[in-house]
């Protein structure tokens, strides 16, 4: 009987300290507060940033290079190890770029998950080529690698006229706004590229070009993307699960000036076979924007399963009239969907202005898969033919609803 006791005391300890040690992990140790004046350190010895009297980190920057006991360290090195010292950890953290400071790099720096950067009237320049500004590591899968992230202001741009890269690239991540900010890519090059991202805002920005045209570029100054190892090659080094195919949901596009080799794309994979190409992005909102493809379309939007285009300009100025790439808003099913999701997907497309080559809006499947529901209305079409306005296949929706729009020969 006493043995039994024992047990029954020895057991509501063990459950005591079981709800103990739950107790102390679940709960945040705490910490003094930063004070004005406290610092982040870099490399070199070097200060990163300095906390101010809101809290925020203000960047340190590098203005010459930089002397050391050992040697001189170019000021491109300094600022992007600064950065990375500053951004690169998921602590909640405001980190502000001087206004009218003008921050040259040499490396791609990296965000971390909790992380406010303001730069507004400073200016970034990435000074190598075939390199983008900003990007972060993946560490997880279900879009866990990164989260809550605001990109607010600055210039951002590359200097290089012909190397491919991407100057904001943000993978495997939620919770993201990228607002009020210039972003500057040659044609070979992506402005803003999301890779299996989810809940993100790209608001009231400028994607501008720059560099020697090619007529021949599908570049997007705003990629979409899937991350599969063609589409995303940089991922391809951490490892296989980062390029199974996962792809975008939840984005919006609202308000922005973009213009590329190709203004906006919601990208596929079409040379990787099926298990790539029939992979598709959950649901995509673009309002109120302008975008400008010189070489391909204005606007394309592939393997989406709900779809809103609404209140935009659209331009394509490519040469190539007899192929798709001379569309203005180009929506294409690519793929075979997930039959169950297709049977409540919808595209509704309103209220734009297009201006096209071969067709001003275009809508098609390649496949036997379809939207549900197709909606086009008040939007003004212009082709080389008026006839070609805006062509819409009956085999890309169950259901097509065709009002109120207006073809004219461009």
């Amino acid at each position: 009987m006493q043995g039994k006791k024992d047990a029954t005391r020895g057991g509501k300890m063990m459950a005591a300290l079981c709800c103990l040690f739950a107790f102390l992990w679940l709960t945040p140790f705490s910490v003094s507060a930063q004070q004005a004046g406290d610092v982040v350190m870099g490399s070199w010895n070097r200060v990163a940033g300095t906390y101010n009297e809101q809290g925020q980190i203000v960047m340190n920057v590098c203005a010459e290079d930089y002397q050391t006991r050992s040697g001189v360290i170019a000021k491109g090195h300094v600022n992007s190890n600064a950065l990375d010292a500053l951004c690169d950890n998921d602590e909640q953290k405001t980190i502000v770029i001087p206004s009218g400071s003008t921050v040259e790099l040499e490396n791609v720096f990296h965000v971390g998950s909790n992380t406010k950067i303001i730069a507004d009237g400073a200016t970034l320049v990435m000074t190598q080529g075939g390199k983008g500004i900003v990007n972060n590591r993946p560490r997880e899968v279900n879009y866990n690698s990164l989260e809550n992230v605001w990109i607010q202001g600055g210039t951002w741009q590359g200097t290089s006229e012909t190397e491919s890269g991407s100057i904001i690239r943000l993978n495997h991540g939620k919770n993201v706004t990228i607002e009020n900010a210039t972003v500057m890519a040659n044609y070979e090059s992506h402005g803003i590229e999301l890779i299996a991202m989810k809940d993100v805002t790209v608001q009231n920005c400028q994607l501008k070009v720059y560099g020697k045209k090619n007529k021949n570029s599908v570049e997007e100054a705003l990629q979409i993307d899937v991350a599969s190892p063609k589409t995303a090659p940089a991922l391809v080094q951490f490892g296989k699960e980062y390029v199974e195919g996962q792809t975008c949901d939840n984005i919006k596009i609202l308000n922005n000036t973009i213009e590329g080799s190709r203004g906006l794309c919601a990208n596929f994979a079409g040379s990787e076979g099926k298990k790539y190409k029939n992979k598709y992005h959950g649901k995509i909102t673009v309002i109120g924007n302008t975008m400008t493809g010189y070489s391909a379309e204005g606007c394309v939007i592939y393997n989406t399963e709900n779809a809103t285009v609404k209140n935009n300009v659209v331009r394509t100025y490519s040469t190539r009239k007899n192929k798709s790439y001379s569309v203005g808003l180009n929506i294409t099913l690519q793929g075979k969907a997930n039959k169950k999701r297709m049977k409540k997907s919808k595209v509704i497309v309103t209220g734009n202005k297009v201006y096209g080559v071969r067709q001003g809006i275009q809508l098609v499947s390649l496949s036997s898969s379809k939207y549900k529901k197709a909606i086009f209305k008040n939007n003004t079409c212009y082709a080389s033919k008026k006839a070609n306005g805006i062509m819409l296949s009956k085999t890309a929706a169950s259901k097509i609803k065709n009002v109120k729009n207006k073809s004219f020969k461009r």
